[in-house]
């Protein structure tokens, strides 16, 4: 699902550089930090979200040099001044440790809660700055590939020159379009496996019919998971005199068990009660002299 970035295109009032995954569209016009994310929202999906900092050089290898200011606002802000850093969108707190400037946050003038991306060619290349949001600069946009047919049975993530799906548990495949099989039930003896829809897949259940004058023994019905395995023991088809045979031997095995148990219980207690036998006393008998 890979492709280069294959293009720079002059579109209307934006310079746009494509992949597979999402588009970063850069505006040709400055305005504040407001006007910048309004401008995303009304002709993209939003300003740009960086989520690594793999991502941030790669998205400034991408956009125009400048000397100097006014360089590019990123969807990255704060209302006050002890708040965390989030970026729009995904509410996300991530930034590097390479990613600030030399001294920066300093938040110079008390009520600097947006960021600008620096894009010339010195030592600061690529670093963030935080600035007064009124300030005006180009705003660097993007346009989500994702859509609802992006992934069948997942959830769709863009990253840079690819889109990848996350699959539901259950689902494999590059697009999740695939769901896990289980292993093939074999033929049981003396009966036979019907399931439904005739898979033997997620969700699917098996239903153990026996043949005539055969037994069931367990739960009729298997059902495949998530994680590629039947549900529960399997079920057996058994003759009635096998199954007779094999009461009985349990209903055997139970009664020695407890006459063992009980007979075990009775000589506990007659042990006990010999230990706790009082001892027979002996009283000195008594002279009387007159």
């Amino acid at each position: 699902m890979k492709m280069k970035w294959t293009l720079i295109l002059l579109l209307g009032s934006s310079l746009a550089v494509t992949t597979l995954g999402w588009t970063y569209n850069v505006s040709l016009e400055i305005m504040n930090w407001t006007e910048a994310r309004q401008y995303c929202q009304t002709h993209y999906t939003d300003m740009v979200v960086i989520q690594s900092q793999e991502e941030n050089d790669y998205l400034v290898s991408l956009l125009p040099n400048r000397s100097g200011s006014p360089y590019y606002w990123i969807g990255i802000t704060k209302n006050h001044k002890n708040e965390t850093w989030t970026w729009v969108g995904n509410n996300s707190t991530w930034f590097g440790n390479d990613s600030w400037a030399e001294n920066e946050p300093n938040n110079n003038h008390s009520t600097e809660f947006c960021v600008e991306i620096y894009v010339n060619s010195g030592k600061n290349r690529g670093k963030w700055n935080d600035e007064k949001c009124s300030q005006r600069k180009f705003s660097v946009c993007y346009k989500a590939q994702c859509n609802a047919t992006s992934c069948d049975r997942g959830i769709c993530r863009e990253t840079i020159e690819n889109i990848t799906c996350h699959c539901e548990p259950g689902f494999k495949g590059d697009r999740c379009q695939t769901a896990v099989e289980c292993p093939h039930l074999p033929k049981p003896d003396n009966g036979d496996f019907s399931c439904s829809g005739g898979n033997q897949t997620f969700k699917s259940t098996c239903q153990l019919k026996c043949h005539l004058g055969f037994l069931l023994i367990g739960s009729p019905a298997v059902t495949c998971g998530a994680n590629g395995l039947w549900s529960g023991p399997r079920p057996i088809c058994t003759s009635y005199k096998q199954a007779l045979l094999a009461v009985a031997g349990c209903g055997a095995f139970s009664a020695l068990c407890c006459i063992c148990f009980c007979w075990m219980k009775h000589r506990k207690r007659k042990k006990l009660t010999q230990v706790r036998q009082p001892e027979e006393v002996t009283c000195p008998s008594s002279e009387v002299h007159g």
